[in-house]
């Protein structure tokens, strides 16, 4: 298999249907595995624009528009930091 990944060519796999339940199964316990065993860093305003290159007026805007949503930690504002990555990535936000 890891032959075929080295290469640029295309390739139609025929899967049953219970194998690939338990490919998804897998890749779905190991994308759990690691969302639990990493504590969410929260952001503050300012990092969180500093590292987007953008104004802490956008970063309401975009509270506001649902795109980068943040959280109160007792009084003061935060932002996840897996959100921000997602963001810097070109990925769109989903809550």
């Amino acid at each position: 298999m890891d032959e075929f990944r080295n290469q640029s060519t295309q390739m139609l796999m025929i899967v049953s249907q219970d194998d690939l339940e338990c490919v998804v199964q897998k890749a779905i316990g190991k994308l759990l595995e690691q969302r639990e065993n990493k504590p969410e860093t929260y952001l503050t305003a300012e990092e969180t624009a500093k590292r987007l290159k953008v104004d802490r007026s956008t970063l309401w805007r975009w509270n506001k528009e649902g795109y980068l949503v943040s959280t109160k930690v007792g009084s003061k504002v935060r932002y996840k930091l897996s959100d921000v990555e997602r963001i810097q990535k070109g990925e769109v936000y989903e809550r």
